[in-house]
């Protein structure tokens, strides 16, 4: 049998599998198992607003002071609490359903900054809103902001 992709298939799979089409099955489910499983990781590595909206609320926040804490770990100053900003996502998500789908990593970032409380030595808080947000999103959070 030809291993060249996988090196040695230990022979404890192959044993007593019957025929040759068995045997093709199961490499074959092996190489579709090993394609997959770096996409399905990922997937499970950046939840979406979905994902997060299925998760009871304790998790939902232990989440959010993950993603937090990676960017604290990046350098990042957030002085605001993972619970203040789990109640904003779900605000976002209950009044923008079509952002369900993004990545969690994303719209967390995206309201931290909309809140100027991403926070890195050498940026600039305003010209980070500008780049991240563009122009039409930024004009209409400074003019929310300017209501409070």
């Amino acid at each position: 049998m030809d291993t060249a992709l996988f090196g040695k298939i230990p022979e404890a799979l192959l044993v007593n599998l019957g025929g040759s089409m068995n045997k093709k099955f199961i490499i074959a489910s092996l190489m579709v198992l090993l394609v997959v499983s770096p996409v399905l990781a990922q997937t499970a590595a950046q939840p979406t607003g979905n994902n997060y909206l299925s998760m009871p609320k304790q998790t939902r926040v232990q989440v959010v002071t993950s993603l937090i804490n990676d960017a604290k770990r990046g350098g990042v100053t957030i002085k605001q609490t993972p619970v203040s900003y789990c109640r904003r996502l779900d605000k976002v998500y209950a009044k923008h359903p079509d952002m369900k789908p993004q990545p969690l990593a994303t719209v967390l970032k995206t309201l931290i900054i909309m809140e100027y409380d991403w926070s890195q030595p050498g940026v600039d808080k305003d010209q980070l809103a500008k780049q991240w947000l563009g122009d039409k999103l930024y004009q209409s959070n400074k003019a929310r902001l300017s209501k409070r």
